[in-house]
């Protein structure tokens, strides 16, 4: 089993807490934000990316460097899954929906992780046809018109984030990712992803919304609440080992 810490975050409760902890460039994006809702969860984000980054690491949270160098493309554009310099052996994966911030860590194994709430509006029919695999796109049509956007994007949550493991993103049609059983699978998959297909966990959140998390290895998750950044203050952390939340967990 690999060890996987899963954090969450209020982004109204803690963004203007958070404000300090941005470098400079950070700041002066988070200034260009028209809605006040996602200038929160990016400064939130970013925050506790060094924060955490500061505590995996044991350095001041400014000497924690952050890169976004994407390493599939040949220009290296700013755009890639995020890592720690100085960190080799340290995964992670961050996500952000509605008023939520979700972080997944591992020295352990790769990780992936996404989020969204369940709210989002949608066309499950026009999306699906771009995203669902053809059995996924069959068992989306048999249901009630009225539980199939909820499904939809308990499967997209799956698909991001097998996606957001392997550092690949949207590069990867997500209908050639089918994620409707334990693991997320590819019929030909491109380079640098696992040898192995990511294992899926159905990861248990606020009722409002969805999210999983993809792992290299069979996770044991550790879900905590962040409540406050002062010293990460915490609720205790719970295992995240009930039935919807198990490693290969059904949708």
């Amino acid at each position: 089993m690999a060890d996987v810490e899963v954090w969450v975050a209020d982004a109204v409760v803690l963004a203007q807490q958070a404000e300090p902890l941005l470098s400079t460039a950070e700041t002066e994006r988070s200034a260009r934000y028209v809605s006040v809702a996602a200038r929160r969860l990016f400064v939130l984000s970013r925050a506790l990316q060094r924060l955490l980054g500061s505590a995996y690491l044991g350095v001041p949270p400014e000497r924690v460097e952050v890169d976004r160098s994407c390493r599939l493309c040949s220009d290296g554009g700013d755009h890639g899954k995020p890592y720690l310099r100085g960190a080799a052996g340290l995964d992670y994966s961050v996500s952000h929906a509605g008023r939520l911030v979700l972080l997944a860590w591992s020295s352990a194994c790769r990780v992936g992780a996404d989020i969204e709430r369940l709210d989002r509006r949608l066309d499950p029919g026009l999306l699906g046809a771009r995203t669902l695999a053809a059995a996924e796109q069959a068992d989306l049509d048999a249901l009630p018109a009225a539980d199939r956007p909820a499904r939809f994007l308990r499967l997209w949550t799956r698909k991001e984030a097998a996606v957001k493991l392997a550092g690949h993103g949207l590069t990867v049609p997500l209908a050639s990712v089918r994620v409707d059983g334990p693991t997320a699978c590819l019929a030909a998959p491109p380079a640098g992803w696992p040898a192995e297909p990511p294992m899926l966990t159905t990861l248990p959140v606020p009722e409002e919304y969805t999210a999983a998390l993809a792992t290299t290895a069979a996770p044991r998750v550790a879900l905590r609440e962040i409540t406050d950044l002062a010293g990460i203050g915490l609720a205790p952390a719970r295992p995240a080992d009930r039935r919807d939340a198990g490693p290969g967990a059904t949708i």
